[in-house]
């Protein structure tokens, strides 16, 4: 999977909810909880790839983006439209200028570094950016069926 492969282009979600959760070790087992709160009425297999899908993320923002002073947070929101759900995890940014996703060749070796590839393979569109004051969302779109 290649870089390109994440996308710029968000059609537009009208319905969200979101938290945001303290940065710990516990902060993806917070994430899937709610999440599950939040689609318990779903299909179970939507449900699934959407706890999966968000616990990547927050994972990705507890080992790679800097903790410090106001930046012990994440974000996590669900939004619904009509054929798709999007899942949004903010963080505090880091200091590359620009997002860096480089999800790994799913034949890689490699022990870590999987979840971005899981991502993609998910989802329908994924990607991410960076908000004005410098935090870093990333985004996944999940189908309804």
């Amino acid at each position: 999977m290649s870089v390109q492969a994440f996308s710029t282009s968000m059609p537009d979600v009208a319905r969200w909810q979101g938290t945001t959760l303290q940065r710990s070790n516990e902060t993806p087992c917070q994430a899937r909880r709610t999440l599950q709160l939040w689609l318990a009425d779903v299909d179970p297999d939507l449900r699934f790839n959407a706890v999966l899908v968000a616990c990547e993320l927050v994972t990705n923002v507890i080992r790679h983006v800097p903790a410090g002073d106001q930046r012990n947070w994440v974000e996590v929101r669900l939004g619904t439209a009509d054929d798709f759900i999007r899942l949004k995890v903010i963080d505090p940014g880091t200091t590359y200028r620009e997002p860096r996703l480089e999800p790994l060749d799913p034949g890689s070796m490699r022990q870590s570094g999987r979840g971005l590839s899981l991502v993609a393979s998910l989802a329908i569109r994924c990607g991410t950016h960076l908000t004005d004051c410098g935090h870093r969302v990333v985004w996944a779109d999940l189908p309804w069926s």
